[in-house]
């Protein structure tokens, strides 16, 4: 018996010693659905300065705190006789725009008609966080640097939900978005791990990242490249929230295919809207009252 004993003592000390050899490392791999994980309680820091007035809303300028310690600056309008506390729309442009584009203003006037407050952020190296030196392409010069503008305005994007929350005149549980080309790309992205957007309107966003930026050869390296921006990766954990979908059937940068690849990819509730057009023609008017209409039927 005590030669028993000290035999499965002994085979015991034997799967000890195997652990602390073998079995102490790390993980080699992430999921990705812990990629985007943060401190949501590290601090903000948030920094708010008034604009101006009109008889409709008025204008403050905010910078916060995001993650990889980058100050994030923003517009937030708020309409001034709806009820408080407001419902509110983050709002992303498209590629090489900024916060202040022509149509993110006419977005934005829309949906404060609507009694929606707006609050739009520059994506990360566009507008007041420009880099001249930097070129957006995901095969050259600068592909990885690409990536992470993605990877941080998502990170950003997720740190505005904080941002918002933290305000009493902003409603905590009614908090959209509404994302333009490469901000609808991304939009697919930051709504699917960030369940605190509850209704989003995606505009001509597309699936397929390898497709969209020309790769001509996929390897295990493309596929570790893209892995954490693809929104095909995303899309599906938006659901059961609703999403709208609105895109250019003669669109010539991101290709109808592609469209209908992440419509598909996406679950119920959702909608798609079709505009006969290129990529920048699609109706300004009639496109935000439908992403305003989806906004009231859902938010």
């Amino acid at each position: 018996m005590n030669l028993t004993k000290k035999y499965i003592g002994f085979l015991g000390l034997i799967a000890l010693l195997s652990q602390l050899a073998f079995g102490c490392g790390t993980s080699q791999s992430i999921s990705i659905d812990h990629y985007y994980d943060y401190d949501a309680t590290y601090p903000l820091r948030s920094e708010v300065q008034f604009v101006q007035a009109t008889g409709a809303d008025s204008l403050f300028h905010v910078t916060y705190k995001s993650v990889h310690q980058q100050r994030v600056p923003a517009l937030l309008t708020l309409p001034l006789k709806a009820e408080r506390p407001l419902p509110v729309i983050l709002f992303l442009h498209g590629l090489g725009d900024s916060k202040s584009a022509d149509y993110m203003e006419f977005g934005t006037r829309a949906f404060i008609r609507a009694g929606y407050a707006v609050f739009r952020i520059d994506y990360a190296l566009h507008g007041e966080r420009r880099d001249p030196d930097f070129k957006f392409d995901l095969r050259k010069p600068y592909p990885f640097t690409t990536r992470n503008a993605i990877v941080q305005t998502v990170f950003d994007l997720r740190r505005a939900v904080d941002y918002l929350q933290s305000r009493a005149d902003i409603d905590k549980k009614r908090i959209g978005f509404m994302g333009i080309s490469l901000g609808g790309i991304t939009g697919a992205v930051f709504c699917g791990v960030e369940p605190r957007v509850k209704v989003s309107v995606l505009a001509l966003a597309g699936g397929g990242l390898k497709v969209l930026f020309g790769y001509k050869m996929f390897s295990a390296r493309v596929d570790n490249l893209l892995a954490p921006i693809e929104p095909l990766n995303f899309v599906e954990k938006i659901a059961p929230r609703p999403v709208l979908f609105i895109n250019a059937s003669k669109d010539e940068i991101v290709p109808p295919v592609l469209a209908k690849r992440l419509q598909k990819a996406a679950g119920e509730p959702k909608k798609s809207v079709w505009y006969p057009t290129k990529h920048r023609k699609i109706p300004l008017q009639d496109s935000f009252q439908k992403a305003v209409e989806w906004f009231n039927r859902y938010l």
